[in-house]
């Protein structure tokens, strides 16, 4: 793992399974109003890394691309939280992402928010997300650069990196 600008966190996984439990970990320090901006190619491991934030956040499904309906709603069973899956993938104009009503989801108060292809919507992404860059190394392994603009934030990802790493 290195550290090799301010405020993020990077490391390596060397399967799918290794990037959902990545996810998992991560899921699981979530506060509500979270906003995860998950950036990588086709077949990067976007959605398995959001799957495993569903699971270690305590959705209740199973997360799966949302690539078609664009976006999901996933509830938590002891709190009644929601988590927005939401993949840009297909939105290819400024109008679309105000017809998808994307700014009052990232201004709900009770929900987490996961959105792939952040880049297609960058202007809307508030400086406290958590930017989650995955980039395929070969077939299996990819390399993880998690990273914040915000100092409190940045607390989360320590936590992260702590629980995930020993330090």
């Amino acid at each position: 793992m290195a550290i090799l600008e301010p405020l993020s966190v990077e490391c390596t996984s060397h399967s799918e399974e290794q990037t959902q439990r990545l996810g998992s970990r991560l899921g699981a320090l979530l506060p509500r109003h979270a906003v995860v901006a998950i950036q990588g190619e086709l077949g990067a491991g976007k959605t398995s890394f959001a799957r495993g934030i569903g699971e270690g956040w305590g959705a209740e499904q199973v997360l799966r691309s949302p690539t078609f309906t664009i976006i999901q709603e996933h509830r938590r069973p002891s709190d009644g939280a929601v988590l927005y899956h939401i993949d840009l993938y297909r939105v290819a104009q400024e109008e679309d992402l105000r017809n998808l009503g994307l700014e009052e989801i990232l201004d709900a108060e009770d929900g987490v928010v996961l959105i792939e292809w952040p880049e297609r919507a960058a202007e809307l992404i508030p400086p406290e997300a958590i930017h989650v860059k995955i980039t395929p190394l070969s077939e299996t392994k990819r390399h993880l650069v998690f990273s914040t603009q915000d100092t409190h934030t940045w607390q989360i990802l320590l936590e992260f990196r702590k629980r995930t790493f020993g330090f």
